[in-house]
């Protein structure tokens, strides 16, 4: 979780004219990955989305991303997952989602569902066209979930789908990752100390997705019950966001994908206990990174 935390903290955007945070309307039409969230046990406290098929379908960096999917081999530490798969589960599915239930506790447990017809090892078919990986006693929740949505379609949590869209640029038509989470205090404090962080949101909304260009918006809300001023809490939240972009802008493959700048310029807005960070990367910048990323990708073993 620490890791696609930080990739989507780096990813970049070109300006789309991101609004102030604002709860949106409910999603009614469950699509794409909505459809796993459906499924999901209630209490997920931190989930991932990514669109894989919407990455390789993009015209400017899915060859690259295909090629990085299928690299993703046995002996690639994949998040959630079984370290011995034959080759990369990724490469042949269509999304994945990762959703992490008591963090910092010792009931914490983390259930990865992806969307795919290939068999994994240890994981269960809980679709045909969907697998899941976890403790058993989480699978069997997802299982039966998935066996009464086959009778009677079920529909995600409207509070849940209200801050996953909370990120989300009017007029957007979908999202290669987006990641949601609701932190309860107990949980900022072990989800800050796992990453290194030094301090979580209560609540977070991320949305990424790939045009002609690369971008992203993050919406972090800094409200803490022991701050009478939300705006302080904000303000060190929107530091320890510049400052986590600055130190990943000193990342040797940053740098020579030649996106550092990126980083170092995002743009931060606060509004109340909210923080919005918007990274960008134009076209021609976007277009060089592929390039520089296809030339990585050739040398590597």
């Amino acid at each position: 979780m620490k890791a696609l935390l930080v990739v989507v903290l780096c990813a970049c955007g070109g300006g789309r004219g991101a609004r102030p945070p604002a709860p949106k309307a409910p999603v009614h039409i469950v699509t794409g990955t909505e459809h796993v969230l459906a499924l999901l046990p209630d209490g997920a406290q931190l989930i991932v989305e990514i669109d894989l098929a919407r990455l390789r379908k993009n015209p400017i960096v899915g060859d690259v991303a295909g090629k990085a999917l299928a690299q993703l081999g046995a002996d690639a530490k994949l998040p959630g997952m079984p370290l011995a798969v034959q080759g990369s589960p990724l490469a042949a599915a269509d999304s994945i989602v990762m959703a992490a239930y008591g963090v910092g506790t010792a009931q914490a447990a983390t259930l990865t569902v992806l969307q795919t017809k290939q068999d994994l090892a240890d994981s269960t078919r809980i679709a045909p066209d969907l697998v899941a990986i976890g403790p058993e006693e989480w699978t069997s929740q997802l299982a039966s979930r998935a066996a009464i949505d086959a009778q009677h379609a079920l529909v995600p949590n409207d509070e849940l789908m209200r801050l996953r869209d909370h990120a989300m640029p009017p007029g957007a038509t979908g999202a290669v990752v987006r990641v949601t989470a609701r932190l309860p205090f107990d949980a900022r404090i072990a989800f800050a100390r796992q990453t290194g962080l030094d301090a979580a949101p209560a609540q977070l909304s991320i949305w990424v997705d790939i045009a002609d260009d690369l971008a992203i918006v993050v919406d972090a809300d800094a409200a803490d019950p022991g701050d009478k001023a939300a705006h302080q809490a904000a303000k060190r939240l929107a530091g320890m966001i510049k400052g986590t972009l600055d130190a990943a802008a000193d990342d040797p493959i940053v740098k020579s994908l030649g996106v550092p700048g990126s980083l170092t310029g995002a743009h931060l807005v606060t509004q109340g206990s909210w923080v919005r960070a918007i990274v960008a990367v134009g076209p021609h910048h976007l277009q060089r990174a592929v390039e520089r990323a296809r030339a990585m990708l050739g040398s590597a073993s």
